[in-house]
């Protein structure tokens, strides 16, 4: 990679009218020539494409925007706007943001710094740790929630992560083709899925030999995580995670 990396960040979109902050996206995007956004809107019954399509006029070099027909689930949205980013251009780093910024955009470059840093990682994924100087506003039931999810997660699929659902992720291009080349099993918890294909490419190109996740995949402290209102994530969501689970374990360890 060269030393300034073009970076390409997938934004899934489902119903984020009230919540897609369009002046924060437009002004980060023209402050930042080396970011791409690639907004895709998953089936939105509200006015969200019409967001979309405010920011993508005022950068229409840097703002892209993929209308899918109909919902298809977070996991499906990114999936296929990755592969849109891979097809239509010539990006170092690709990833995926919350739209919802809850982790803001600024960090992306702290993210992006770590792969000039250690040439051998492939991903480099949010974590919201409870650290010193960092503002992590997190509802207390929720974090438990996700502390047991992602407890079972590395138990199951044998690798320790602190957390796994952090809508803050990059990857290395050159990794993610053969990664997404085929649909998800999981719709809500594709991230686990992700690092499980990840990891099974780590492995081939490591001569058929197991690596420790930390040598390809860096967890980044987040600085800022807040809280936003109008979250999907409901009771119904963690019923949707235990059936991923269950077909996880169908596809990758069965």
């Amino acid at each position: 990679m060269s030393s300034m990396h073009s970076v390409a960040v997938v934004v899934p979109c489902y119903n984020e009218e009230q919540r897609l902050r369009a002046d924060t996206f437009m002004r980060e995007l023209s402050n930042n020539p080396s970011l791409t956004i690639l907004f895709v809107n998953d089936g939105s019954r509200d006015n969200t494409l019409g967001v979309i399509q405010r920011i993508c006029d005022a950068n229409p070099a840097s703002a892209l925007c993929l209308s899918l027909g109909e919902n298809s689930g977070k996991g499906e949205a990114v999936r296929r706007g990755m592969l849109y980013l891979l097809e239509k251009g010539n990006y170092d780093i690709i990833g995926f943001w919350d739209a919802d910024l809850a982790v803001p955009l600024s960090e992306i470059w702290d993210f992006a710094e770590i792969f000039r840093q250690r040439p051998n990682v492939q991903g480099v994924i949010g974590t919201r740790a409870h650290l010193a100087g960092h503002l992590i506003e997190r509802v207390k039931f929720r974090h438990y929630m996700g502390r047991l999810f992602a407890t079972v997660m590395c138990l199951t699929f044998d690798f320790e992560i602190y957390d796994t659902q952090c809508g803050a992720k990059l990857f290395n291009s050159k990794i993610l083709p053969p990664v997404i080349q085929e649909p998800f099993c999981s719709r809500w918890v594709f991230d686990v899925e992700l690092i499980i294909r990840i990891s099974r490419i780590a492995f081939l190109q490591n001569k058929n030999k197991w690596l420790h996740h930390d040598s390809w995949l860096y967890e980044m402290p987040v600085k800022e995580w807040r809280n936003v209102s109008g979250t999907k994530r409901s009771l119904s969501a963690y019923s949707t995670a235990i059936l991923d689970y269950m077909a996880m374990i169908r596809k990758y360890l069965l």
